[in-house]
């Protein structure tokens, strides 16, 4: 069936669609035939195991094993006692501050525009000591977020130690819904646009366009929108966010249920806003989810050359079901396809099984490659083994003009361009820094905010030196207790110069200017304005990017090793 821009799919299949995963409350089913056995073995493991077992622990077992033995990483049994405001309301606001609980108390790092804390006299590098009139000495930062949140109405007091300042500073903020803006856009050399966007949130299209036109305005002739590290998010929003460079009735995706009644093909509503906009999509191994909808989408109408590599593999869609007790069942209950036929989802095999888009192993892999304020760059975290794939044994299939892409689970890109390596002292000092814990993303950054406001004769093309550097090795050596090697910290001086830089440029001159310093770092993106410079039209770019391609697989892979 048709999409149309008012979603009027049928309700009990659409209903309350919390996620690209495509949760869905549905009725929950009867209970089985089998249900007398297992209430007998229950019975019998309870009255004569060795060790005292309570019927009811048993039963969690048995729907815990039940799942696991499913080999679905994304089924989970969400107990009543274990359910998450994200999940199962939309009652829990926040302060809209950017913090890091350290041994005296929460720093804050940054205010987020439009929200509580933006409307109050709350600065970055302001320590928060007291909340609720509590002391914050110690905590974690686990307790710190969970203090500042709460219901969305409900004032929180924060006594608050400011530099300068002998008295602290009293602020109640009142908690509610904080919105980030999905975007961050700029303008790169040769009039091409650029594009990063964070997740798929219920605003993102709205946010996406606005930065487009934008764009557009100020003469970018050209544009780059960029989903690496992008997890998903609203599966609505992927779909009008394809919608904006399709044609009217184009499939988006297509969703395929064990029970046909649950199936369902998304198509564009809409007219194609931008016609004739030559469009490059980058990706990489952690872009999932409604990232690969779009990503597969635009490739498969030649409507964007996706270059980067491999990406997640999250095609699947999962329902959640109401069960007794306030419990709730969440099941995989679809797979996506893009509109050539290919499946999104990648089987992992057996040993894999756990390592799921939301899993723990997924959050933890996520957040080392992060783990250096990586966010839009590729300059110093090297994607997952699996990013380069031999394409000789995946299915192939045509684009919508007969180009050749690629099955196999997740989105090949058109152009496979991996990230730069690290260094021998890079891995070194990257190593030290994950195994000491230490966020250097955040401490970065705050440094960053006393270093401009110690140096206001500072220019946006400052370059780092070895004075800055050294404050702060210094900072970091005093902050986290950590003695850092000088010779190794020198030797891998790139990767802390960058980062510096980057912060350093986001406290003195906003969020745009940090991102150019990300942005200019990264081989994919200099790729990509290569081949945008060089084409006037999507139909000369896809034709550039072959040209590439063939290139890269006539290039020697060198000597074994």
């Amino acid at each position: 069936m048709k999409f149309r821009s008012s979603w009027t799919i049928p309700v009990a299949a659409l209903l309350a669609t919390l996620a690209s995963g495509g949760w869905l409350l549905q009725e929950s089913a009867e209970p089985t035939a089998s249900q007398a056995l297992l209430e007998t073995v229950v019975r019998r493991v309870s009255d004569n195991f060795v060790e005292e077992v309570s019927p009811q622990d048993l039963y969690d077992k048995a729907i815990d094993g039940l799942l696991m033995e499913l080999g679905d990483p994304y089924a989970a049994f969400i107990r009543a006692e274990n359910q998450t405001s994200a999940l199962l309301s939309n009652s829990y606001g926040g302060v809209g501050m950017r913090i890091l609980a350290e041994e005296e108390g929460i720093t804050v790092l940054g205010i987020i525009p439009n929200s509580p804390s933006s409307t109050l006299d709350i600065r970055p590098d302001d320590r928060i000591v007291e909340v609720d009139g509590e002391s914050t000495v110690g905590w974690s930062q686990t307790e710190a977020v969970s203090a500042l949140r709460g219901p969305k109405g409900e004032a929180v007091q924060v006594a608050v130690r400011r530099i300068g300042d002998s008295d602290l500073l009293q602020f109640e903020i009142v908690r509610d819904d904080v919105h980030i803006v999905a975007t961050q856009s700029l303008i790169l050399s040769d009039d091409v646009g650029y594009v990063y966007l964070q997740q798929f949130s219920r605003k993102a299209t709205e946010e996406l366009q606005v930065a487009i036109s934008d764009l557009l305005a100020r003469g970018a002739r050209s544009v780059i929108l960029d989903l690496r590290y992008n997890q998903g998010g609203v599966l609505r929003e992927a779909v009008e966010i394809a919608d904006l460079f399709l044609d009217e009735g184009e499939m988006v995706v297509d969703t395929r249920a064990r029970d046909p009644r649950d199936s369902y093909t998304f198509s564009a509503p809409g007219p194609n806003r931008y016609p004739g906009l030559p469009v490059v999509v980058l990706v990489n191994a952690w872009s999932a989810s409604a990232s690969e909808i779009v990503a597969g989408a635009l490739q498969d109408h030649d409507r964007a050359l996706v270059l980067g590599t491999r990406t997640f593999g999250k095609g699947v869609m999962q329902s959640v079901f109401p069960l007794p007790g306030g419990n709730y069942l969440r099941l995989t209950t679809g797979t996506w396809y893009t509109p050539s036929g290919r499946s999104i989802h990648r089987s992992r095999g057996e040993g894999d099984a756990a390592f799921a888009l939301g899993s723990n192993e997924f959050n933890e892999a996520v957040s080392e490659a992060v783990q250096l304020g990586m966010g839009v760059t590729d300059g110093f975290v090297a994607d997952r083994g699996d990013a380069v794939a031999d394409t000789a044994d995946l299915q192939t299939y045509q684009t919508a003009s007969g180009r050749l892409v690629y099955g196999g689970g997740g989105i090949m890109p058109d152009l496979i361009v991996t990230p730069d390596t690290l260094t021998v002292a890079e891995q070194e000092l990257r190593q030290v820094l994950l195994d000491a814990d230490v966020p250097f993303p955040d401490l970065a950054f705050r440094f960053a905010v006393r270093y401009e406001r110690e140096h206001s004769e500072l220019a946006e093309n400052f370059m780092v030196t070895r004075e800055m550097r050294g404050e702060f090795l210094a900072f970091l050596e005093e902050r986290t207790g950590v003695s850092f090697d000088p010779e190794l910290v020198d030797a891998a001086g790139d990767l802390v110069d960058f980062q510096l830089a980057r912060q350093v440029a986001t406290a003195a001159f906003g969020e745009s200017a940090g991102l150019r310093r990300a942005v200019e770092r990264s081989r994919q993106v200099e790729e990509a304005v290569r081949l945008l410079n060089g084409a006037a039209t999507q139909e000369e770019l896809l034709a550039l990017g072959e040209q590439a391609r063939d290139e890269q697989a006539r290039q020697p892979l060198g000597p074994e090793s």
